[in-house]
């Protein structure tokens, strides 16, 4: 089954700025923005349950987050196929999709893993999003010949100096429950690496789609991927003994993690079609103070200037972004 994208997606917009050829109706709209903030509570969600299990094997932990999106994909890949749905139109993306999918697995799940047990929630969300966002522009340009603009060039300046800030040793203490002996600067790296992993995945994952797989397909196989390679680097490392002693809390903790994850880009998907992509892009941002919120209230990590400094540079690099692009 292949959903038959158009030449300028919702996917593509979310990267370039684009709006909408059509103004959505006004339900349209209140939908689109329940679902955005929707996707930013529920990524946020999502990243508190992960924080939760900073003293687990982050590989473990990225193994189980991945295993809803099977879980979930698979029966909706059946029925579409029932209904005579192509799946794929076209495999010659799949073997390369599914190599930088095990990239995004190892060095974006499991080293964003690594950085909430390093330097907590508060820090790894906006290092990981401000990479994120400086890594998709770059490979955008690379790989995509999609233009940089003034404004974007400014903001990943800005971006990168955030990314500093909060990668310092003073920025942020390690979690008390976290089994990592990593420096705070190894924290920093690994949250980085995730960020960085994270652009390239979206925009092979782009290429993979216009080259005739299905979104539910690539998600699928993204999420099969992760399962199979993770669960058998598990094993091999440490055995089953260390699985066995988990306890019900800690399962569901792992596995709300990857539910919460599903539903965010389920969340954000709709959200895309019925808002401009800036707007959506501007909701999404929150996750930086959820996270903060979340990492003080809940985790009771250290508010000190070097995180305060560095969550705002990243909301400025954003804004500065967002305003130079068209709405």
């Amino acid at each position: 089954m292949s959903i038959r994208l158009p030449t300028r997606g919702p996917v593509d917009r979310l990267m370039s700025g684009e709006q909408s050829p059509q103004p959505p109706p006004s339900n349209s709209l209140l939908v689109g923005g329940i679902c955005g903030i929707s996707a930013a509570f529920l990524y946020t969600a999502a990243n508190v349950a992960l924080r939760g299990c900073v003293d687990l094997d982050p590989f473990l932990v990225s193994a189980v987050k991945a295993a809803p999106t099977v879980l979930f994909l698979a029966p909706v890949l059946v029925w579409m196929s029932f209904r005579g749905q192509p799946i794929i139109t076209s495999g010659r993306m799949i073997p390369r999709f599914m190599l930088v999918a095990l990239l995004g697995q190892f060095v974006g799940n499991a080293a964003f893993q690594i950085a909430l047990g390093v330097i907590g929630l508060a820090a790894s969300v906006p290092i990981t999003l401000g990479v994120l966002i400086i890594g998709g522009a770059v490979l955008g340009r690379l790989i995509l010949r999609e233009p940089v603009r003034t404004p974007t060039i400014i903001a990943m300046v800005t971006l990168i100096a955030a990314v500093v800030v909060l990668s310092l040793p003073t920025s942020t203490v390690k979690p008390n429950t976290s089994a990592s002996e990593l420096p705070i600067w190894v924290g920093g790296l690994c949250a980085a690496a995730s960020g960085a992993a994270y652009s390239l995945f979206g925009v092979v994952m782009r290429k993979t789609l216009h080259s005739g797989v299905s979104a539910p397909m690539t998600m699928f196989l993204s999420g099969a991927v992760g399962t199979v390679s993770l669960w058998s680097f598990t094993l091999m490392q440490s055995g089953t003994d260390p699985i066995a002693a988990l306890n019900s809390t800690q399962w569901a903790m792992m596995g709300a993690g990857g539910l919460f994850n599903f539903l965010a880009f389920v969340a954000l998907s709709y959200s895309l079609k019925a808002l401009p992509v800036v707007a959506v892009n501007l909701i999404n941002a929150s996750q930086v103070a959820m996270a903060a919120v979340a990492g003080v209230m809940l985790f009771a990590e250290p508010v000190t200037w070097p995180l305060v400094s560095g969550i705002a540079m990243t909301f400025a690099g954003l804004l500065i972004l967002m305003h130079g692009r068209r709405w």
